[in-house]
């Protein structure tokens, strides 16, 4: 089992080519960890999966929101 910071860390090297931020990434494992306590197996690459997941969702639903706020404008 993975320490909190340990995850956080093998979350942002695995995706170092995108543009998540440490504060992202403790976002959305909490986020992951309060969704989905069952499924957490304690910091393993399917958790790095669904923590990137919903990183993905996150920008996704914040670009949509900015598309909404200039269409209105």
């Amino acid at each position: 089992m993975r320490d909190f910071e340990t995850f956080i860390t093998y979350v942002l090297v695995c995706y170092d080519d995108t543009d998540m931020t440490k504060k992202e990434a403790i976002k959305y494992t909490k986020m992951y960890n309060k969704l989905f306590p069952n499924l957490w197996g304690g910091g393993d690459s399917l958790d790095r999966e669904k923590v990137y997941e919903l990183f993905l969702m996150g920008r996704a639903d914040a670009l949509a929101k900015k598309h909404n706020e200039e269409d209105v404008a």
